[in-house]
């Protein structure tokens, strides 16, 4: 609603702001950290160019939406961690719709809940920046399966901002993106570190106080300082938390050092500040290439101390370099590092000299206003080649392609998964609690009638109930969806294969909550083979395939011959019983007709038997690509007759 106001003929309106969603996986207040503190400056720095906003996930119970500074910020419900991921399984949902309503789009990667609704095209019309904070290091087994997600979405970005340009020389993935690339060092405002002259007895008499600062994970390399301070005698302060605290804790205690050594916890920014300004030394000892800049030693040089760095393949030793701000050692050596401080704690007059090198570059070198304009620039170019990539008038209204096709049918059985667990404590995982009950009942009741030990079997008995459940799903809901869906068809809104599609799309939405209990159990009881994994992959595409073409085909006869439901119903469960699903090789006869005439015993090997270090048998392959070829083509003559849908129903 507008309002109707008395002006002055020289009152203009002012120009609508660009707005700018922030993507990431945590936030302020839950963490405090590097990448946060970047976001939290581009926030306040840009706010009169830009309308910024912040999605990320939270552990908290608390208030969904927040304010941070004057920045609206959505966090989405996480379960925990796992594998250094958010377990918000409705991250990419939440993203997906708050897209549209954003001019630009800005992902701090790695980030690859993100990666994952970018790669499937969604939000193609919105511009995309990628903040390229650093290179999956943590679990590089993993990267077989992110490195083609984070590759898609470069390859959609419109600009890539980088802190400094050996991050483009030493990560393969962003050399192959070199002409997006955009170098924008990190800055800082040096102006609230001009503390006064501090006397040392204020905090430490003896003139020999260590510093370090950023989350206790295991890449900071803490345990390497607190091992350096083992065998010298300065003290050592540490700000921050994380997951590392207990293991810290135990070290210290088993070294003797609780008089010297202390863990602060996290602090407020003036705390921080006051604490850089008495230190007498900082030390930042990470140990991978997880760690690109070190925006805390930046912080550290405003306030006048002089680093103690180590020599990573990244940014680290470039803003603070050795001889000059820094003494940089080799990453996890901790005797190299309690020498190094030794030598500034002994040498006062090079701690200054040092000190005020170090002041004098973040002056120059890292300012804020230099950060400022740089990602100004490249966040209104980036919306600017947008808007002249956009056709002047509008597209006429087109047919739904396959692509969009695609996406409808994914949004549907999103919506239609959120709406039926909207109030529920657990949501979909109700049905993970269930299959973790049937899958250690089956596997105790089988373990009574085979030789083997029923942990052994419990992960691919699990993994093999979850395949099962989506097939078995995915088919007898295509059986009534386009029943269900009678008067959208009868108004040709939508296309009918969009319902039969949708159900492939939801049941794989269960599939994903129910393969938690394989995972865990895969965890907990199998050697940690991702090889394996790799292997199995074709196969479970096969077996996806296959699903999918066969409720495509039963789903529209379902509906065209309505006595079939029960006949499929009959059919599947008679199916399970007589397929190997829960029954191990022990028990069942291979050779038999009944298993080798059954699609499902040749569908579920294609992936089991890589799965478990096996081999596939030749036999097992061509009958499933002839199945499926069979089954293609059954397909299309549907797809066809699907037009007369609306006459069935």
């Amino acid at each position: 609603m507008h309002h109707t106001q008395e002006t002055s003929p020289e009152t203009l309106e002012a120009p609508r702001r660009p707005s700018v969603l922030h993507i990431f996986k945590i936030y302020y207040p839950d963490l405090f950290g590097g990448t946060l503190t970047v976001i939290r400056d581009i926030c306040a720095s840009l706010k009169d160019a830009f309308a910024s906003a912040v999605l990320v996930c939270s552990q908290s119970a608390e208030r969904r939406e927040i304010v941070v500074n004057d920045v609206p910020v959505e966090r989405v419900r996480s379960f925990g961690n796992i594998m250094s991921l958010p377990a918000a399984p409705t991250y990419p949902w939440r993203l997906w719709r708050k897209i549209a309503a954003h001019d630009l789009l800005a992902l701090h990667a790695p980030f690859p809940l993100a990666d994952l609704v970018f790669a499937f095209g969604f939000g193609a019309r919105q511009p995309l920046v990628v903040h390229w904070h650093a290179d999956i290091v943590t679990h590089a087994g993993l990267r077989w399966f992110i490195q083609p997600l984070m590759r898609r979405t470069l390859r959609r970005a419109k600009a890539i901002i980088v802190s400094d340009h050996v991050l483009i020389d030493k990560t393969p993935l962003l050399r192959e993106f070199a002409d997006k690339c955009h170098v924008v060092p990190f800055g800082i405002d040096t102006s609230g570190y001009d503390w006064p002259t501090i006397e040392p007895h204020h905090v430490n008499d003896r003139g020999r106080l260590v510093l370090a600062c950023g989350r206790l994970v295991p890449y900071k390399g803490y345990d390497v300082l607190i091992r350096a301070a083992a065998g010298h005698n300065f003290e050592v302060w540490i700000i921050g938390e994380g997951v590392e605290r207990p293991r810290l804790e135990q070290l210290i205690r088993e070294l003797g050092l609780g008089d010297r050594v202390r863990l602060l916890g996290s602090v407020n920014d003036c705390e921080r500040i006051k604490l850089m300004c008495l230190s007498d030394v900082f030390v930042m000892p990470s140990v991978t290439n997880a760690e690109t800049f070190g925006l805390a030693q930046l912080e550290a040089m405003a306030a006048g101390r002089p680093v103690v760095n180590t020599a990573l393949d990244t940014a680290v030793p470039r803003v603070a370099r050795h001889g000059v701000e820094a003494i940089t050692v080799p990453p996890g050596d901790a005797e190299k590092l309690g020498e190094a401080i030794d030598t500034l704690i002994r040498d006062p007059e090079r701690r200054r000299r040092m000190g005020l090198a170090a002041r004098t570059r973040a002056l120059s070198r890292y300012s804020a206003t230099a950060f400022k304009q740089g990602m100004e620039t490249v966040y209104r170019d980036a919306v600017a080649a947008s808007n002249a990539e956009r056709p002047a008038t509008a597209e006429p209204p087109r047919a739904t392609g396959w692509l969009d096709t695609v996406r409808i049918a994914a949004a549907l059985a999103w919506s239609d998964m959120r709406h039926r667990y909207v109030r529920s404590l657990l949501g979909p995982f109700w049905m993970s609690l269930q299959m973790a009950i049937v899958v250690l009942v089956l596997g105790s009741v089988i373990g009574q009638m085979s030789n083997t030990g029923m942990l052994a079997r419990l992960p691919m008995l699990a993994l093999s109930m979850t395949a099962w459940t989506f097939l078995n799903g995915v088919v007898l809901d295509a059986t009534t969806a386009l029943q269900n869906s009678a008067s959208l068809i009868r108004d040709r809104a939508l296309p009918p294969v969009i319902f039969l599609l949708q159900c492939t799309f939801r049941q794989a939405l269960f599939a994903l909550h129910n393969a938690c209990v394989p995972l865990l159990l895969w965890l907990a009881f199998s050697p940690h083979d991702l090889s394996h994994g790799l292997a199995a992959l074709p196969g479970l595409l096969l077996f996806v395939a296959c699903t999918f073409a066969l409720s495509l085909v039963l789903g529209a006869m379902a509906t065209r011959y309505r006595d079939l439901k029960p006949i499929i119903e009959s059919t599947l469960m008679l199916a399970f019983l007589a397929s190997p699903i829960i029954w191990s090789s022990d028990i069942i006869n291979h050779r038999s007709t009944v298993m080798r005439i059954n699609p499902l015993t040749h569908l579920f090997a294609v992936w089991r038997e890589p799965l478990a270090g096996g081999h596939v048998d030749p036999a097992s392959i061509v009958y499933v690509l002839v199945v499926l070829t069979l089954l293609v083509l059954a397909s299309v003559l549907t797809l066809v007759h699907l037009r007369k849908a609306a006459f069935w129903i």
